[in-house]
Protein backbone atom coordinates (compact mmCIF):
# COMPACT_ATOMS: atom_id res chain seq x y z
CA UNK A 1 0.00 0.00 0.00
CA UNK A 2 1.19 3.64 -0.99
CA UNK A 3 1.86 5.91 2.07
CA UNK A 4 2.35 9.30 2.16
CA UNK A 5 5.35 9.17 4.42
CA UNK A 6 6.91 7.49 1.35
CA UNK A 7 6.46 10.02 -0.95
CA UNK A 8 8.52 12.66 1.91
CA UNK A 9 12.53 11.20 1.27
CA UNK A 10 11.68 11.48 -2.64
CA UNK A 11 10.34 14.87 -2.58
CA UNK A 12 13.55 16.02 -0.05
CA UNK A 13 15.95 14.49 -2.23
CA UNK A 14 14.36 16.17 -5.60
CA UNK A 15 14.09 19.54 -3.91
CA UNK A 16 17.84 19.27 -2.88
CA UNK A 17 19.00 18.46 -6.45
CA UNK A 18 16.99 21.52 -7.68
CA UNK A 19 18.37 23.40 -4.96
CA UNK A 20 22.11 22.55 -5.79
CA UNK A 21 21.07 22.70 -9.74
CA UNK A 22 20.03 26.82 -8.98
CA UNK A 23 23.00 28.15 -7.27
CA UNK A 24 26.84 27.42 -7.31
CA UNK A 25 29.90 28.55 -5.49
CA UNK A 26 33.23 28.26 -6.43
CA UNK A 27 36.85 29.17 -5.39
CA UNK A 28 39.69 30.06 -8.05
CA UNK A 29 42.51 32.27 -8.70
CA UNK A 30 45.54 32.91 -10.31
CA UNK A 31 49.98 33.07 -8.87
CA UNK A 32 52.10 34.62 -10.34
CA UNK A 33 56.24 34.92 -9.77
CA UNK A 34 58.86 35.73 -11.96
CA UNK A 35 62.78 36.08 -10.59
CA UNK A 36 64.07 39.00 -12.51
CA UNK A 37 67.08 41.58 -12.96
CA UNK A 38 64.97 45.09 -12.60
CA UNK A 39 66.12 48.82 -13.24
CA UNK A 40 63.46 51.71 -13.31
CA UNK A 41 63.86 55.09 -14.47
CA UNK A 42 65.44 56.81 -11.52
CA UNK A 43 68.56 59.39 -10.45
CA UNK A 44 70.10 56.06 -9.30
CA UNK A 45 69.77 53.43 -11.92
CA UNK A 46 69.94 51.25 -9.23
CA UNK A 47 69.58 47.89 -10.13
CA UNK A 48 68.25 44.26 -8.15
CA UNK A 49 67.73 41.00 -8.70
CA UNK A 50 64.79 39.28 -7.29
CA UNK A 51 61.75 37.19 -7.06
CA UNK A 52 59.44 39.39 -7.80
CA UNK A 53 55.39 38.68 -7.75
CA UNK A 54 52.83 39.80 -10.23
CA UNK A 55 54.70 40.47 -13.33
CA UNK A 56 51.90 39.49 -16.13
CA UNK A 57 49.15 39.11 -13.69
CA UNK A 58 48.33 40.54 -10.06
CA UNK A 59 48.04 36.86 -8.03
CA UNK A 60 44.80 36.65 -6.52
CA UNK A 61 42.57 34.33 -4.52
CA UNK A 62 38.70 34.62 -5.73
CA UNK A 63 35.26 33.40 -4.29
CA UNK A 64 31.74 33.75 -6.30
CA UNK A 65 28.19 32.71 -6.29
CA UNK A 66 25.17 32.39 -8.13
CA UNK A 67 21.56 31.88 -7.24
CA UNK A 68 18.75 31.39 -9.99
CA UNK A 69 15.63 33.36 -8.58
CA UNK A 70 13.63 32.43 -11.39
CA UNK A 71 12.06 34.37 -14.43
CA UNK A 72 15.51 34.78 -15.60
CA UNK A 73 16.13 37.13 -12.67
CA UNK A 74 19.71 36.01 -10.51
CA UNK A 75 21.83 37.20 -7.78
CA UNK A 76 25.32 36.89 -7.40
CA UNK A 77 28.71 37.68 -5.37
CA UNK A 78 32.28 38.07 -5.58
CA UNK A 79 34.83 38.10 -3.16
CA UNK A 80 38.24 38.69 -4.60
CA UNK A 81 41.74 39.54 -2.77
CA UNK A 82 45.42 40.22 -3.97
CA UNK A 83 48.28 38.20 -3.27
CA UNK A 84 52.04 38.54 -2.92
CA UNK A 85 53.27 34.76 -3.64
CA UNK A 86 56.95 35.76 -2.90
CA UNK A 87 56.28 36.85 0.74
CA UNK A 88 52.98 35.22 1.35
CA UNK A 89 51.36 39.00 1.69
CA UNK A 90 47.99 40.03 1.05
CA UNK A 91 47.64 42.84 -1.51
CA UNK A 92 49.39 44.74 -4.60
CA UNK A 93 53.32 45.29 -4.21
CA UNK A 94 53.60 46.04 -0.69
CA UNK A 95 50.39 48.46 -1.00
CA UNK A 96 47.96 48.78 2.17
CA UNK A 97 44.99 46.80 0.25
CA UNK A 98 42.50 45.91 2.10
CA UNK A 99 42.15 41.67 2.26
CA UNK A 100 39.21 41.91 -0.58
CA UNK A 101 39.88 44.56 -2.77
CA UNK A 102 40.20 43.17 -6.23
CA UNK A 103 36.40 42.68 -5.93
CA UNK A 104 33.84 42.55 -3.39
CA UNK A 105 30.11 42.79 -4.17
CA UNK A 106 26.99 41.54 -4.73
CA UNK A 107 24.88 41.85 -7.75
CA UNK A 108 20.96 41.10 -9.45
CA UNK A 109 20.81 40.50 -12.93
CA UNK A 110 17.99 39.93 -15.26
CA UNK A 111 16.54 41.12 -18.63
CA UNK A 112 17.00 44.54 -17.41
CA UNK A 113 20.50 44.27 -17.61
CA UNK A 114 23.10 44.11 -14.38
CA UNK A 115 23.35 45.68 -11.17
CA UNK A 116 25.97 45.51 -8.53
CA UNK A 117 26.84 46.96 -5.51
CA UNK A 118 30.19 47.11 -3.97
CA UNK A 119 34.07 47.25 -4.86
CA UNK A 120 34.22 46.46 -8.48
CA UNK A 121 36.63 47.37 -11.52
CA UNK A 122 36.53 50.90 -12.46
CA UNK A 123 35.66 51.84 -16.43
CA UNK A 124 38.91 53.14 -17.01
CA UNK A 125 41.08 50.20 -15.66
CA UNK A 126 38.39 47.63 -17.73
CA UNK A 127 39.00 49.82 -20.85
CA UNK A 128 43.05 49.26 -20.67
CA UNK A 129 42.53 45.24 -20.21
CA UNK A 130 40.26 44.98 -22.98
CA UNK A 131 42.19 47.27 -25.46
CA UNK A 132 45.86 45.91 -25.06
CA UNK A 133 48.52 43.26 -25.48
CA UNK A 134 49.33 42.49 -22.24
CA UNK A 135 46.00 42.99 -20.36
CA UNK A 136 46.01 45.47 -18.09
CA UNK A 137 49.56 43.69 -16.54
CA UNK A 138 51.09 46.11 -13.71
CA UNK A 139 54.46 44.58 -14.63
CA UNK A 140 54.46 44.77 -18.23
CA UNK A 141 52.20 47.02 -19.72
CA UNK A 142 53.71 50.33 -20.23
CA UNK A 143 50.19 51.84 -20.33
CA UNK A 144 49.20 50.98 -17.12
CA UNK A 145 52.37 51.75 -15.31
CA UNK A 146 51.64 55.30 -17.40
CA UNK A 147 48.12 55.52 -16.06
CA UNK A 148 48.30 53.86 -12.30
CA UNK A 149 51.77 53.37 -11.75
CA UNK A 150 54.96 55.89 -10.28
CA UNK A 151 55.06 59.20 -9.16
CA UNK A 152 53.85 61.25 -12.70
CA UNK A 153 50.70 62.03 -13.61
CA UNK A 154 48.82 58.89 -13.05
CA UNK A 155 45.42 58.31 -12.45
CA UNK A 156 45.04 59.40 -8.58
CA UNK A 157 42.24 56.66 -7.80
CA UNK A 158 42.41 53.33 -8.33
CA UNK A 159 41.95 50.22 -10.79
CA UNK A 160 38.75 49.42 -8.40
CA UNK A 161 36.36 51.22 -6.93
CA UNK A 162 34.82 50.93 -3.62
CA UNK A 163 31.79 52.50 -1.92
CA UNK A 164 30.38 51.68 -5.50
CA UNK A 165 27.04 50.89 -7.47
CA UNK A 166 26.71 50.25 -11.15
CA UNK A 167 24.48 49.37 -13.89
CA UNK A 168 25.36 47.45 -17.15
CA UNK A 169 23.17 47.28 -19.95
CA UNK A 170 22.53 43.87 -22.09
CA UNK A 171 24.66 43.69 -25.11
CA UNK A 172 22.72 44.63 -28.12
CA UNK A 173 23.95 44.40 -31.23
CA UNK A 174 27.38 43.59 -30.16
CA UNK A 175 27.42 46.81 -28.00
CA UNK A 176 27.71 47.29 -23.96
CA UNK A 177 27.53 49.83 -21.70
CA UNK A 178 27.90 50.25 -17.90
CA UNK A 179 27.58 53.52 -15.41
CA UNK A 180 29.67 53.19 -12.41
CA UNK A 181 29.29 55.97 -9.04
CA UNK A 182 31.45 55.87 -6.40
CA UNK A 183 30.08 57.76 -3.31
CA UNK A 184 32.13 60.15 -1.28
CA UNK A 185 30.87 58.88 2.04
CA UNK A 186 32.47 62.23 3.74
CA UNK A 187 30.29 65.04 5.38
CA UNK A 188 32.59 67.73 4.97
CA UNK A 189 32.55 67.09 1.34
CA UNK A 190 36.62 67.21 0.59
CA UNK A 191 35.86 63.52 -0.57
CA UNK A 192 33.12 63.71 -3.46
CA UNK A 193 31.51 60.90 -5.16
CA UNK A 194 32.90 59.49 -8.16
CA UNK A 195 31.37 59.01 -11.95
CA UNK A 196 32.77 56.90 -14.60
CA UNK A 197 30.93 55.17 -18.62
CA UNK A 198 32.35 52.71 -20.19
CA UNK A 199 31.23 51.65 -23.60
CA UNK A 200 32.24 48.96 -25.91
CA UNK A 201 31.13 47.39 -29.26
CA UNK A 202 32.28 44.65 -31.10
CA UNK A 203 31.83 43.28 -34.40
CA UNK A 204 33.55 40.53 -35.83
CA UNK A 205 37.37 40.99 -35.99
CA UNK A 206 37.32 44.45 -34.42
CA UNK A 207 36.14 46.38 -31.01
CA UNK A 208 36.14 49.59 -29.72
CA UNK A 209 35.97 50.81 -26.25
CA UNK A 210 35.84 53.99 -24.81
CA UNK A 211 35.90 55.49 -21.15
CA UNK A 212 35.27 58.42 -19.37
CA UNK A 213 35.66 58.56 -15.28
CA UNK A 214 35.64 61.98 -13.29
CA UNK A 215 37.29 60.92 -9.84
CA UNK A 216 36.13 62.86 -6.30
CA UNK A 217 37.64 60.98 -3.86
CA UNK A 218 40.61 58.18 -2.84
CA UNK A 219 41.39 55.76 -0.73
CA UNK A 220 44.92 54.53 0.68
CA UNK A 221 47.91 53.91 -0.14
CA UNK A 222 46.65 57.23 -2.24
CA UNK A 223 46.45 60.56 -0.37
CA UNK A 224 43.29 61.58 0.29
CA UNK A 225 41.98 64.83 -1.97
CA UNK A 226 41.20 68.13 -0.34
CA UNK A 227 38.28 70.29 -1.13
CA UNK A 228 37.94 71.13 -4.60
CA UNK A 229 40.37 68.36 -6.13
CA UNK A 230 39.26 67.10 -8.70
CA UNK A 231 40.70 64.66 -12.12
CA UNK A 232 38.66 63.63 -15.30
CA UNK A 233 40.38 60.67 -17.54
CA UNK A 234 38.63 59.70 -20.82
CA UNK A 235 40.68 56.53 -22.84
CA UNK A 236 39.31 55.45 -26.40
CA UNK A 237 40.58 52.33 -27.70
CA UNK A 238 40.84 49.73 -30.10
CA UNK A 239 41.26 45.94 -31.16
CA UNK A 240 41.69 44.28 -34.50
CA UNK A 241 42.36 40.85 -34.93
CA UNK A 242 43.85 40.26 -38.44
CA UNK A 243 43.87 36.14 -37.71
CA UNK A 244 47.83 36.46 -38.42
CA UNK A 245 48.44 39.23 -35.04
CA UNK A 246 45.97 40.78 -33.21
CA UNK A 247 46.48 44.55 -32.61
CA UNK A 248 45.57 47.57 -30.49
CA UNK A 249 45.88 50.76 -29.89
CA UNK A 250 44.87 53.43 -27.38
CA UNK A 251 44.73 56.96 -26.45
CA UNK A 252 43.69 58.92 -23.56
CA UNK A 253 43.57 62.81 -21.36
CA UNK A 254 43.67 63.40 -18.06
CA UNK A 255 43.29 66.56 -16.66
CA UNK A 256 43.98 67.26 -12.80
CA UNK A 257 42.12 70.30 -10.84
CA UNK A 258 41.92 72.26 -7.56
CA UNK A 259 45.98 70.66 -6.42
CA UNK A 260 48.54 73.80 -5.66
CA UNK A 261 51.39 71.46 -5.90
CA UNK A 262 53.37 70.96 -9.14
CA UNK A 263 53.71 67.76 -9.17
CA UNK A 264 49.82 67.26 -9.47
CA UNK A 265 48.74 70.31 -10.96
CA UNK A 266 49.38 68.82 -14.25
CA UNK A 267 47.41 67.92 -17.49
CA UNK A 268 48.69 64.44 -19.45
CA UNK A 269 47.94 62.69 -22.74
CA UNK A 270 48.66 58.87 -22.90
CA UNK A 271 48.97 56.48 -25.69
CA UNK A 272 50.05 53.42 -26.83
CA UNK A 273 50.71 51.20 -29.85
CA UNK A 274 50.69 46.90 -29.24
CA UNK A 275 50.64 43.46 -30.62
CA UNK A 276 49.72 39.91 -29.67
CA UNK A 277 51.70 37.68 -32.57
CA UNK A 278 51.41 34.00 -31.77
CA UNK A 279 53.92 32.09 -33.32
CA UNK A 280 53.69 28.42 -32.41
CA UNK A 281 50.09 26.46 -31.69
CA UNK A 282 51.08 27.61 -27.87
CA UNK A 283 52.98 30.79 -27.69
CA UNK A 284 52.80 33.93 -29.18
CA UNK A 285 54.72 37.17 -28.80
CA UNK A 286 53.80 40.21 -26.98
CA UNK A 287 55.01 44.16 -27.80
CA UNK A 288 53.98 47.12 -26.61
CA UNK A 289 55.22 50.88 -26.88
CA UNK A 290 53.74 53.53 -24.96
CA UNK A 291 54.11 57.42 -23.73
CA UNK A 292 52.72 59.79 -21.78
CA UNK A 293 53.15 63.62 -21.88
CA UNK A 294 52.83 65.54 -18.98
CA UNK A 295 52.21 69.29 -18.95
CA UNK A 296 51.34 71.97 -16.34
CA UNK A 297 47.45 72.84 -16.10
CA UNK A 298 46.73 76.19 -16.79
CA UNK A 299 46.65 77.18 -13.22
CA UNK A 300 49.83 76.15 -12.39
CA UNK A 301 52.89 77.65 -12.31
CA UNK A 302 55.52 75.41 -13.05
CA UNK A 303 56.99 75.38 -16.63
CA UNK A 304 58.21 71.70 -16.15
CA UNK A 305 57.50 69.18 -19.14
CA UNK A 306 57.90 65.60 -18.70
CA UNK A 307 57.70 62.99 -21.45
CA UNK A 308 58.08 58.94 -20.17
CA UNK A 309 58.85 56.27 -22.22
CA UNK A 310 57.88 52.23 -21.97
CA UNK A 311 58.97 49.86 -24.42
CA UNK A 312 58.39 46.19 -23.49
CA UNK A 313 58.84 42.74 -25.68
CA UNK A 314 58.09 39.51 -24.25
CA UNK A 315 57.32 36.31 -25.02
CA UNK A 316 54.50 34.04 -23.31
CA UNK A 317 53.86 29.87 -23.84
CA UNK A 318 51.34 27.90 -22.63
CA UNK A 319 52.37 24.86 -21.14
CA UNK A 320 48.69 23.36 -20.66
CA UNK A 321 45.51 25.20 -19.95
CA UNK A 322 45.61 26.52 -16.98
CA UNK A 323 49.89 27.11 -17.07
CA UNK A 324 52.10 29.64 -18.65
CA UNK A 325 55.72 30.73 -18.62
CA UNK A 326 57.07 33.91 -19.75
CA UNK A 327 60.10 36.48 -20.84
CA UNK A 328 60.32 39.75 -21.17
CA UNK A 329 62.30 42.87 -21.44
CA UNK A 330 61.12 46.38 -20.71
CA UNK A 331 62.75 49.81 -21.50
CA UNK A 332 62.12 52.41 -19.13
CA UNK A 333 62.88 56.20 -19.91
CA UNK A 334 61.75 59.08 -18.16
CA UNK A 335 62.83 62.19 -19.62
CA UNK A 336 63.97 64.12 -16.68
CA UNK A 337 66.86 65.73 -16.20
CA UNK A 338 69.25 63.88 -14.48
CA UNK A 339 67.27 60.36 -15.10
CA UNK A 340 69.02 57.58 -16.49
CA UNK A 341 67.31 54.67 -18.56
CA UNK A 342 65.65 51.83 -16.93
CA UNK A 343 66.40 48.11 -18.01
CA UNK A 344 64.33 45.22 -16.46
CA UNK A 345 64.52 41.54 -17.67
CA UNK A 346 62.14 39.22 -15.98
CA UNK A 347 60.65 35.21 -16.97
CA UNK A 348 58.11 34.00 -14.98
CA UNK A 349 55.38 31.26 -14.47
CA UNK A 350 51.53 32.00 -13.80
CA UNK A 351 48.80 28.89 -12.80
CA UNK A 352 45.18 29.64 -12.76
CA UNK A 353 43.19 27.26 -10.92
Amino acid sequence: MFKPSHLAPAVLLALAATAQAQSSVSAYGVIDLALGSYQPSSTSGARTTKVEPNQLTTSYIGFKGVEDLGDGLKAGFALEGFLRPDTGASGRFGSSDPMWSRNANVYLQGGFGKVTLGRQIDPLYLAIVQTEAFGGSFGLSPITQLTFGGSWGNDLGDSGWSNAVSYAMPTMGGFSATAIVQTGEDATKAQRSSYGLHARYAAGPVSVVGAWQSVGSTQAPKAAFTAGQRQNFGLLGATYDAGFAKFFAQYGELDNSGFTTAAKNIDTKVWQLSASVPVTTAGKVLTAFGQSKERPSETSTSTTRVTHNIFTLGYDHNLSKRTDVYAAYMFDQEKVTGYKKGHNYTVGIRHAF
